[in-house]
């Protein structure tokens, strides 16, 4: 008698979306069913908007205000009151162009606008016409990468004129956000924060390399303690976030962190190592668009960490981390990646990897690319060819990402007074 499998990966992947200070709003959720070879869509959109509310409570960031979760939502799931799981302070239903526009469908949608959910209409770019939903909904989204992108510069104006609120997607490049907002966009979702603005030639300032120091300390396997203790008490902005870190409600050790020599005794190396590399990038990069960013670069780490460690890669995997975790240094400091890495003292494939360059850390960083961007198909390519269990990459992503809203929502914004 053959066993049955009794439980289904879920596979969420959430795309943020930034206001016009490039603060975050909120987040786009895209699903995947994970099987055990390949990865196949949902063929029931009622089970897949299920899917998707199912998963949002192990994002911290999705499901805490003032954070917006964009859904999209189906006939289905209209009519049988799915999005009320979750509150109209937190949820954005999206609804699709055609497909709502009988008597019944409109009706619940109005109902749904007097509880005091948002609406969100996505569109192709296509003309709109006299659709019945754009006296319903509140926000437009128009698609920078559709077969209608042209037609854009037609539609936006008389979308303003009506006072909704136009969000375009897909917005991957800082050339894309320039016609975003040429657009009258003023939400965005997208990676295109994940380019840098400016890659310039400009000098690395002292607290810098100060903390480029610190992270390359940070990349032995195990550094002496009294260097590490001194070199992170040399830095009080660095110092304070330890210290309030670890004392949060988030990480419930036995008793208060008084120093940073009983905070590297008390969390242990392992533990401390992986937070300390976060918090170094946290304070690299003090600009708006930096949340993001730290919470993409450690997800990436832990994700790549957590699937090396599964697939018997353990000697690879504290390299898969900072692999991750430094992937987006140009974005956080507007300098190109060979100016960085230099500095940092990695080993050579690894450092070339970060360039770019062809090698054994490519194929890792093109996966995470692939889920970020939805590219299904192409990650169960990278999937095969990295030899991962299909199951183990839904798993690690969901993972990863709890551990990377943990950490970011446990850190404090501010830094320590000079």
């Amino acid at each position: 008698m053959t066993s049955q499998k009794m439980y289904e990966t879920l596979f969420v992947a959430r795309q943020p979306v930034l206001d016009s200070t490039l603060e975050t709003w909120g987040y786009c959720h895209y699903y995947r069913r994970s099987g055990e070879q390949t990865f196949s869509e949902f063929t029931d959109p009622l089970q897949a908007t299920l899917a998707v509310i199912q998963c949002m409570p192990a994002c911290l960031d999705t499901c805490s205000l003032p954070h917006k979760a964009l859904i999209h939502l189906p006939s289905q799931a209209l009519l049988a009151g799915i999005p009320r799981a979750l509150a109209p302070t937190c949820v954005v239903p999206v609804l699709p162009l055609h497909g709502f526009d009988s008597p019944e469908l409109l009706d619940a949608l109005k109902k749904m606008r007097q509880e005091g959910y948002t609406l969100a209409l996505d569109t192709q770019g296509e003309e709109l016409g006299q659709s019945p939903l754009l006296d319903l909904v509140d926000i437009v989204i128009l698609d920078l990468r559709g077969p209608a992108v042209d037609t854009l510069h037609k539609i936006a104006p008389g979308l303003l004129a009506a006072e909704l609120t136009l969000m375009a997607k897909r917005v991957e490049t800082q050339a894309a956000y320039g016609l975003a907002k040429k657009l009258g966009c003023t939400l965005f979702s997208g990676y295109f924060f994940r380019e840098p603005e400016t890659v310039s030639q400009r000098k690395i300032s002292a607290v810098e390399t100060t903390r480029l120091a610190l992270l390359n300390l940070l990349a032995q396997p195990e550094p002496d303690t009294d260097e590490l203790v001194a070199t992170i008490e040399a830095d009080a902005s660095v110092s304070y976030r330890v210290l309030a870190l670890l004392n949060s409600a988030s990480f419930s050790l036995p008793k208060k962190v008084a120093s940073v020599r009983q905070a590297v005794l008390m969390a242990g190396w392992v533990n401390l190592c992986s937070w300390l590399r976060v918090i170094v990038l946290a304070d690299m990069a003090p600009s708006t668009k930096a949340r993001e960013v730290l919470h993409l670069s450690a997800q990436r780490a832990k994700f790549f960490e957590i699937l090396a460690i599964s697939s018997g890669r353990q000697s690879q995997a504290d390299s898969l981390f900072l692999l991750g975790l430094f992937s987006l240094l140009p974005s956080m400091l507007d300098l190109p990646m060979p100016n960085l890495v230099e500095r940092l003292g990695l080993e050579d494939s690894l450092a070339e990897g970060l360039c770019g360059k062809p090698g054994p850390y490519a194929l890792w960083l093109a996966l995470a690319l692939a889920i970020e961007h939805t590219q299904w198909d192409e990650m169960g390519e990278l999937v095969a060819q990295l030899g991962l269990p299909t199951g183990s990459v839904a798993d690690a992503y969901n993972e990863s990402f709890t551990w990377a809203d943990k950490l970011i929502s446990a850190m404090p914004n501010g830094k320590a007074k000079k």
